[in-house]
């Protein structure tokens, strides 16, 4: 894959981050397949849990509940991500990962 479908894939993930409802720890992850986009997560609670801005705020709560972005990118995947390359904004010490 070329450093522009990288640098593509990173600005997405930053985007995806924005969804978060947890204004002090947006993350957003983004794998992708040669220069497809598989699946995209966000930090956030699980699906059908109370997520009022008042619960972000309640620190211990909130760890205790909150899914990574790179949990959610791997549980929303819909095939097998053998060979995929994990993103993630803000960027680790390396901002990919191969799955």
């Amino acid at each position: 894959m070329s450093d522009t479908w990288g640098r593509r894939f990173l600005h997405l993930a930053e985007h995806v981050s924005t969804w978060s409802k947890d204004p002090s720890t947006l993350v957003g992850a983004v794998i992708a397949d040669d220069n497809r986009v598989v699946s995209v997560g966000f930090n956030g609670f699980p699906r059908g849990c109370d997520d009022s801005p008042a619960l972000y705020a309640e620190r211990e709560r909130k760890y205790r509940r909150v899914i990574h972005a790179e949990a959610n990118a791997l549980l929303f995947a819909a095939r097998p991500l053998a060979g995929c390359t994990l993103y993630t904004w803000p960027p680790a010490r390396w901002p990919a990962a191969r799955c």
